[in-house]
């Protein structure tokens, strides 16, 4: 998912007021702010003409992405000229006396408002990031906005009086804007490094250290976003990538995040990510500019319930695109595959109705993951059988879904895919009845992926580290939750203890020993045993064909990619 479920107007209360005319243009400039060579801060000067009425509702960021209290990131709102300016109703409300329609000048400065550097262990950072080489604002969690203006109010922006050797980098560089842009932007600035494509029109702004070079993530994020592109039907068009480092809590810590903001993706990674990971994420969520909202949208209300089919075809199709641009092998698919038909096979909620998923979507990792489970699968098995009938698959559908929208159908992308899968002969209602709203178990096919090779039903024992992993980590990593009759209290795992890290052993996979390097006491000691639960569960998993070469290998690719 795009990391947040984004709202237009969250956090900057932009409501429209009937009977009074919206700004004209706002215009928005950002200055760094040094002290000794250090960014202490980063200024913006907001120029706009006052409501007729002499009085203008200022709103401040308020919530956004999760995050909570973002006026704080706020200092030293004043009115320059034009306006005085008072308190509103709340932190976030300010209040301006002025002239009819006059024009008013306001000065503040963002700042950030937690301490040291961004940490893995807080999350993506959604919040400002003022560094003393280097800030990342995102628009939502910056901006200072008239509360009359709406998404359509024109907006100018720019940069001015960067330090000699910093590099800018921003999706707001160009003419046209509006309030929509700059709030769902992002702007960086400081030591970056820019690495840019001239024929895709993309840039990448990274800093830091990492595993792979400029120039090897640079070509990939371009081949994503090409990809993208051409399956969409989509011409050349600026697009931005920035990718910040996030600090490790604990050695071996890994994170990587991030978040779609519409010409642009914000990442977010501590320095052992690796290149793959990063690439997958950023297929999945920079389809997210097609899916869903260039194939019907989604419901002004409840969004979360038809989670399946944006977040679900969204994940089938981060498989389908990176097969066929080269960037994934079959192995590399069918091994992120497993790993999610794993999870869904151990899942404490897969048969969970979808009034779940509207209700805990934010309160339960299990549940979060259940609609991408489900969508990918039923994406899955209706492109195969798609494929089983003719020329067909289920590009074709989402294509029609796409045309359809464009063509300025109402519905919703959940309403306009019965009706495109029926377009080319597929009945799809049923199935989401049984499967996407009263949660029924999905089993695939053993030959759903042929001729890549068979899918395999086993019975096997569930995973469990032998602890209680979420009350561990509300504990500061000191175990909790330990089980007794459970291989991890067999080895010497207790109560107490510090965990440190996983030298070993995949999450998920009860057939591969585990071990947790952790400290008992003074002393740090090695626990390795096999994590296994009670009872059993039924898994799938693809097997690929042991001789998939040359033209077998084709079609194999073929089917994973699509025609």
């Amino acid at each position: 998912m795009r990391g947040v479920v984004r709202m237009l107007a969250a956090g900057l209360a932009a409501v429209l007021c009937m009977g009074q005319t919206a700004p004209q243009r706002i215009e928005y400039t950002l200055t760094p702010v040094l002290s000794d060579g250090a960014l202490t801060a980063v200024q913006y000067d907001l120029r706009f003409r006052g409501d007729a009425d002499g009085e203008t509702l200022i709103s401040l960021p308020e919530s956004w992405g999760g995050q909570s209290e973002l006026w704080r990131s706020i200092d030293g709102l004043e009115a320059v000229s034009g306006a005085e300016l008072r308190a509103g109703e709340g932190p976030a409300r300010r209040m301006l006396s002025h002239r009819p329609n006059a024009r008013v000048h306001l000065r503040y400065r963002v700042v950030q408002d937690f301490e040291g550097a961004p940490d893995a262990q807080q999350g993506n950072a959604y919040r400002p990031v003022v560094q003393p080489t280097y800030f990342h604002l995102i628009g939502e969690a910056s901006l200072v906005t008239p509360s009359e203006a709406d998404h359509r109010t024109p907006v100018r922006w720019r940069a001015r009086d960067m330090p000699r050797g910093w590099a800018l980098a921003s999706d707001l560089e160009h003419a046209g804007l509006t309030l929509a842009d700059v709030w769902s932007s992002i702007s960086v600035g400081g030591d970056f490094r820019i690495v840019r494509d001239p024929q895709n029109q993309v840039r990448v702004a990274l800093r830091g250290a990492w595993s792979f070079t400029d120039a090897e993530f640079s070509a990939r994020v371009s081949e994503i976003i090409g990809g993208q592109r051409r399956f969409f039907g989509d011409g050349a068009s600026p697009y931005l990538v920035t990718v910040i480092q996030l600090t490790s809590p604990q050695e071996g810590w890994l994170s990587i995040g991030g978040t779609g903001l519409g010409d642009a993706f914000a990442f977010f990674a501590t320095p052992n990510a690796e290149a793959q990971p990063i690439a997958r994420t950023l297929a999945h969520e920079g389809l997210h500019s097609w899916i869903p909202a260039r194939i019907g949208g989604m419901p002004d209300e409840g969004e979360a319930a038809d989670y399946w089919l944006s977040e679900g075809f969204t994940d089938f199709y981060t498989g389908r695109v990176l097969v066929r641009e080269g960037l994934w092998t079959p192995a590399e698919f069918a091994a992120d595959l497993n790993q999610m038909l794993r999870a869904y096979a151990q899942s404490p909620v897969q048969t969970e109705p979808n009034s779940r998923i509207l209700a805990d979507f934010w309160n339960s990792q299990p549940v979060q993951q259940l609609p991408y489970q489900r969508g990918r699968l039923l994406a899955t098995i209706w492109d195969a059988r798609l494929r089983a009938a003719g020329e067909r698959d289920l590009d074709d559908v989402v294509l029609d879904m796409r045309d359809r929208a464009a063509g300025g159908a109402e519905q919703d992308a959940t309403a306009l895919l019965p009706l495109a899968a029926q377009h080319f002969g597929l009945d799809v209602s049923a199935e989401i009845a049984r499967f996407a709203q009263r949660g029924e178990a999905i089993l695939l096919a053993e030959d759903v992926f042929a001729p890549c090779g068979r899918v395999v039903t086993e019975q096997l024992t569930p995973f469990h580290r032998g602890f209680d992993i979420d009350a561990t980590a509300a504990n500061n990593n000191v175990i909790a939750g330990v089980d007794p009759t459970l291989p991890a209290y067999a080895a010497g795992v207790r109560d107490g203890m510090v965990l440190i890290r996983r030298d070993a052993g995949e999450i998920g996979d009860s057939s591969q020993e585990i071990a947790y390097v952790v400290r008992d006491g003074e002393t740090e000691r090695t626990f390795r045993y096999m994590p296994r639960g009670h009872g059993v569960f039924t898994q799938q998993r693809l097997v690929l064909e042991d001789a998939l070469q040359g033209e077998r290998l084709a079609q194999c690719a073929a089917v994973l990619g699509g025609h």
